[in-house]
């Protein structure tokens, strides 16, 4: 018996023992109280700033004192933060709730010594029931709501404002409903006392910029509050101490004092000094011929700068004002007018170069002027051939082998090593090339340049086809055929034998009908030069003289037959379809000078017959 006794009381022990080990050691207690018309949470027992926890230095290496050693608690009902603080061991808080609508509500709690201890809960209300129509009780008097700015010395300066860094509050001023200040409030405030007041505001010390917190409570005035009550409050770690404590706190903030304070800035106001007078820079005017009439305005701080033009937009007044800070200088200058000239830009052109021909010996080298222009004249002078731009144009690139002067011409000279100087051969006098008939023909109303030039006696060519004939453009690239026999004829430059029937310096149209124009190798209907070379070391120059005009256009009879339709016809015309049946029309060679009154108008044609220097065997 004594032993059965003996081992029950050790099991008794034993399950006693489990049962103590299992007990919780924290003493952190949490408590939300929601009804459909408030939400009370109440915590005790945690740890504050001033409690060592063996926990938190293992986990995070912290020492008393650290930045992160608070109790932190948020409130959130409909997704509005109704409370964000920080506490110490003890908070006690109560959020107005809709009593007519669900409200979602959620508490956060996050303990710093431990995580175990954090708190996150949330739910919904329900609506309260209507109350009963009857008896229908005496509506309670709304409550007023009045906001309070304290001041205190944070405990720890190197601390942020909060309420448990918060030492011996002083009361500033109260208003009317829930508004917190954003900057200090006028002073002295209704609860302002001079004489008590820490600290002069107008004259703050640097450490009270430093040290110091500002409160604003809002709170609910209930029967029988007065602020008289209220004048100091202050922290204490446990509730039950310090205070006094608000019966109906809506909500709190803290901030730093020397957010509210001017004699707090990193930089205290002062008495400015005075600028140093300074003059606004110029601006400049764009009054150029290829770009829109224009002002730029300099790109400085001391000024802006504003633009008023007149109603055509050729004149402009610019006004400079002074940047905020800035004083101009006594008598400067501060308005611009500028008048614009709407130039016209001069058109660019380049001049032509002069052709050189670089013959053997010195008397037959040549340097041919470029034919005047409605743009560019040329004139030669002792020292080169001088380009002159005229009114409204102006050079732009220019060729390499001229040079530009200040006054706008160019002068072109002979590039050095251009003339080789070669002396001509004159051990036996030089064999030259022997003209024939040469002249222009007409054959079926086309026109014809027929020839014939031979080898002196005991030469022979180099081939069948030796001979070069080029018709020389004075003002521009030459008409060049080569590879042909020493006796024949060439059509004319410009020339058709086909139809359509073509003719220099005419242009047959879409309707059949032709017109004078400047192209279609007009230029050899005015007095053309002719050369004749068969690889030639000198040259001699026969000059035809002046003709009729004759085969120079249309027949009559081809425009109208090609057009079908009646012309304008030159006047002369009818002449050349009377002398139409003088024209040759056999293919049969004429005299030089017959030749050339047929064809050539104002001047005659001047034509080189080409020689070699040939040894006669």
């Amino acid at each position: 018996m004594k032993r059965m006794l003996a081992s029950i009381a050790t099991a008794t022990l034993a399950l006693g023992g489990l049962v103590a080990t299992a007990t919780p050691a924290s003493a952190h207690t949490p408590d939300i109280d929601v009804d459909c018309e408030n939400l009370t949470v109440e915590l005790w027992a945690y740890a504050d700033a001033g409690q060592h926890s063996w926990w938190h230095s293992e986990k995070h290496g912290k020492k008393h004192g650290s930045d992160d050693k608070k109790n932190t608690v948020t409130v959130t009902v409909n997704g509005e933060v109704e409370i964000d603080e920080t506490f110490g061991k003890s908070f006690k808080r109560s959020v107005e709730l809709d009593p007519t609508k669900a409200n979602d509500w959620t508490v956060e709690v996050d303990a710093w010594d431990n995580d175990a201890y954090d708190l996150d809960k949330s739910g919904t209300t329900e609506p309260c029931a209507a109350p009963s129509p009857t008896p229908t009780p005496d509506p309670e008097p709304e409550r007023e709501i009045e906001t309070a700015f304290y001041v205190y010395p944070k405990l720890d300066p190197e601390e942020l404002a909060a309420w448990d860094n918060s030492g011996k509050q002083w009361l500033v001023t109260t208003r009317d409903g829930s508004e917190f200040w954003e900057t200090l409030p006028d002073l002295p405030g209704s609860y302002f006392d001079a004489e008590e007041f820490p600290f002069d505001p107008e004259n703050v010390p640097q450490e009270v910029c430093e040290g110091w917190g500002v409160q604003q409570d809002t709170v609910g005035i209930h029967e029988g509050f007065d602020w008289s009550d209220f004048l100091h409050i202050t922290y204490h770690p446990d509730r039950k101490q310090g205070g006094p404590y608000f019966q109906d706190l809506k909500k709190a903030r803290h901030d730093e004092l020397s957010k509210y304070l001017p004699a707090c800035a990193e930089e205290p106001p002062g008495t400015p000094e005075a600028p140093e007078p300074v003059t606004p820079p110029t601006p400049s005017f764009i009054d150029e011929c290829f770009a829109e009439s224009s002002v730029v305005h300099p790109e400085t701080e001391l000024a802006t700068y504003t633009d008023e033009w007149n109603a055509d937009k050729t004149e402009v007044t610019v006004t400079a004002s002074a940047a905020e800070g800035v004083q101009f200088a006594e008598g400067a200058e501060t308005s611009w007018t500028f008048t614009f000239s709407d130039k016209i830009c001069d058109e660019p052109v380049t001049p032509e170069l002069p052709k050189v021909e670089d013959l053997c010996g010195t008397e037959n080298d040549d340097v041919r002027v470029p034919k005047n222009t409605d743009e560019v004249t040329y004139e030669t002078t002792s020292t080169g051939i001088v380009a002159t731009p005229a009114e409204g144009y102006v050079f732009d690139e220019l060729p390499t082998e001229y040079t530009a002067h200040e006054n706008g011409t160019a002068l072109y000279t002979v590039p050095e090593g251009t003339f080789t100087d070669e002396p001509c051969a004159t051990e036996e006098p030089a064999a030259e090339l022997i003209p024939g008939e040469i002249g222009a023909v007409c054959d079926a109303e086309s026109p014809y340049l027929v020839y014939e030039v031979s080898l002196p006696e005991g030469v022979e060519a180099e081939g069948d086809n030796p001979l070069t004939v080029t018709f020389i453009n004075p003002d521009g690239d030459d008409h060049v055929t080569a590879n042909l026999p020493l006796e024949g004829r060439l059509l004319w430059p410009g020339a058709s034998a086909e139809e359509p029937l073509q003719w220099p310096g005419w242009e047959q149209l879409d309707d059949g009908s032709y017109v004078e124009t400047d192209g279609n190798f007009a230029w050899t209907r005015d007095g053309v030069q002719v050369e004749f070379r068969v690889n030639p070391d000198y040259s001699t120059v026969v000059n035809y003289p002046p003709a009729s005009e004759d085969c120079a256009d249309a027949p009559s009879d081809v425009r109208q037959a090609a057009a079908q339709t009646v012309v304008d016809v030159p006047e002369d015309g009818a002449e050349v379809a009377a002398e139409e049946d003088e024209l040759a029309v056999t293919g049969a060679t004429v005299g030089v000078a017959t030749a050339v009154a047929l064809l050539l108008i104002a001047g005659g044609v001047t034509l080189f017959i080409v020689r070699r220097r040939l040894q006669q065997s």
